[in-house]
């Protein structure tokens, strides 16, 4: 018979270990198992603090509903060369400004890699309006997603876009759950950015997860695909004094969680 308070018990000890360090600045934890043993550990959950690109998933999802009721369409295509320029790496560097791309596709290239100008390109898709609606449908009451992925806005002002760790489970969740949502889940199980919930795990257990950064903002989001049962993990932070090392911290406690669980589903 699983012990489920011992379990509950071990993970919360872990994650007070990480929210509470002299360098640990704002850390909020949510930490749900989506089988058995079924539970619930969270720190802080309701934080409201910056979403990063975690926002990022908001429009993958906001774009393929919107396309369920014939509003957007998917496969239109799109002009490279004809998307916003950034200083920061881009995946469409790779492609000819002439070439050109599916909506779907830069969805993927948004949940992929994270990349900024693709994502810029959803946003006008999309419209504000859109935006706002899918995020009170889904229920994410302390969301806020008002700015872009723009130059200027990857500073103080893409600090605007705001969640808690219980507004991201839910859309982390809804992800899991929807089948037309299947294009969002491959995009995020083969998110090449495994510094953080990934990092420490074994390469056969795959993570559904999407990461968020600014300065001293440290964000990780998703579903570890494990065996025993699948878990879903929120970490968001604020005032970080070392972002490389917070995401090592992440990747450490969320191997010692994993195995906690794991362990306990076994047992």
């Amino acid at each position: 018979m699983v012990d489920s308070d011992g379990v509950r018990t071990a993970i919360a000890a872990q994650i007070e270990e990480f929210t509470q360090g002299t360098n640990a600045g704002v850390r909020s934890v949510l930490v749900k198992t989506l089988g058995n043993p079924q539970l619930t550990v969270a720190h802080r959950a309701d934080l409201v603090l910056p979403a990063a690109s975690l926002a990022k998933m908001i429009l993958g999802v906001a774009l393929f509903e919107w396309a369920e009721r014939g509003e957007v369409d998917l496969d239109a295509r799109v002009r490279i060369g004809s998307l916003p320029g950034t200083m920061y790496p881009s995946v469409l560097q790779a492609l000819d400004p002439d070439s050109t791309v599916t909506v779907r596709e830069l969805c993927g290239f948004t949940l992929v890699t994270s990349d900024n100008p693709a994502a810029e390109h959803l946003r006008a898709v999309l419209g504000q309006d859109r935006i706002d609606a899918t995020i009170k449908t889904l229920g994410l009451h302390a969301t806020l997603f008002p700015a872009g992925f723009s130059e200027r806005e990857l500073g103080p002002l893409g600090r605007a876009n705001t969640t808690t760790a219980e507004d991201v489970l839910r859309l982390v969740e809804h992800i899991d759950r929807a089948p037309h949502l299947e294009p969002i889940r491959r995009y995020l199980v083969n998110y090449l950015r495994n510094d953080r919930i990934p990092s420490r795990l074994d390469d056969d257990v795959p993570v559904r997860h999407k990461t968020g950064s600014l300065r001293g903002i440290v964000n990780d989001a998703g579903i570890v695909l494990h065996p025993a049962t699948p878990i879903a993990m929120v970490f968001l932070t604020d005032n970080q004094s070392d972002n490389v090392r917070t995401a090592q911290e992440i990747g450490e406690v969320s191997e010692r969680i994993v195995r906690i669980i794991a362990d306990g589903a076994a047992s």
